[in-house]
């Protein structure tokens, strides 16, 4: 059976919404990916305050990071990223893929407050960076049963 479009975007927004973490997947100078786990803000149970805006954003994936890191300066450079998102005692998951850039509107409304231990200037704080990727393609598994959409 494959999976149809309708059934894929229920599918996806379920694993969005329940995943404990994602992982984010950058290209960096070298020849190597650079990959690492980060707070999933669509997982309802910790950041609850954080659903209503992301509502109607369909798939956007929304990254809460420090200007100075890493991911930026890679995603900078080459804008291309990959998300995965995984249940794994689902044994299920959804890699998104697309461009990130930030979002300045996203950081407004996605603050939580208690991030001032990361960033003490607080929503204003210029090492505060919120980036946003809509994905292009999305890769993955569930209920055995693979599937791979152009979005």
């Amino acid at each position: 059976i494959i999976m149809d479009l309708k059934t894929f975007n229920t599918t996806a927004l379920d694993i969005m919404r329940r995943a404990d973490h994602l992982t984010l997947t950058t290209v960096g100078a070298d020849p190597y990916p650079h990959v690492r786990a980060l707070f999933n803000l669509r997982n309802e149970k910790q950041f609850p305050t954080l659903a209503a805006y992301q509502a109607d954003k369909g798939l956007a994936v929304f990254l809460g990071t420090n200007t100075s890191s890493v991911k930026v300066h890679d995603a900078g450079a080459h804008p291309w990223v990959t998300v995965y998102y995984a249940l794994p005692g689902e044994i299920c998951g959804l890699a998104l893929s697309g461009t990130v850039a930030p979002d300045e509107e996203a950081a407004k409304a996605l603050w939580i407050n208690g991030w001032e231990m990361y960033y003490p200037l607080g929503v204003t704080d210029p090492d505060y960076t919120m980036l946003k990727m809509i994905p292009v393609r999305a890769r993955g598994w569930k209920d055995a049963q693979p599937f791979d959409f152009k979005l």
